[in-house]
């Protein structure tokens, strides 16, 4: 039993985390993208007194959705899950962390962590990242084949 959970049960992690980030922040990325994006009813960034918060707004919804989608799909794992971890690091900084943990910011903290897992390990074995692009095939070692003796 215990082969059976190591070899199989640890490709299937990645994707469950994969699953949860990516559509919670489908979900989010799509109600900014499908209302007024960067207006005090969507997405209001102008009270941060940052330049072009139209734009950022946008840049953000996008991020949102389509590194949700990427990081579902598995393609660009980790460049979208550092794109949506530097979305929630902000979001704690600018919008929760006055509001404390409890109540304030610990789903973002969540999500952070979760990103910042897909940073780490990438998309896992089974992933479009691994199967396609090749990206996360462990490299060959050097030494100890058959060849070698």
């Amino acid at each position: 039993m215990r082969w059976l959970l190591r070899r199989y049960l640890p490709d299937w992690g990645p994707i469950a985390l994969r699953f949860a980030l990516g559509t919670v922040f489908m979900a989010h990325g799509w109600a900014k993208l499908s209302g007024p994006v960067g207006t005090s009813e969507g997405f209001n960034i102008e009270r941060w007194g940052w330049a072009y918060p139209v734009l950022w707004a946008w840049l953000v919804a996008l991020v949102e959705f389509f590194g949700g989608l990427l990081i579902i799909v598995g393609l660009f794992t980790r460049i979208a899950a550092a794109l949506i971890a530097c979305v929630m690091l902000v979001a704690i900084l600018k919008l929760k962390l006055s509001r404390g943990f409890v109540g304030g910011f610990e789903f973002e903290f969540a999500l952070l962590m979760i990103a910042f897992s897909l940073v780490l390990t990438g998309g896992g074995r089974l992933s479009v990242d691994r199967d396609v692009l090749g990206w996360g095939v462990p490299t060959p070692e050097v030494g100890g084949g058959a060849a070698d003796e």
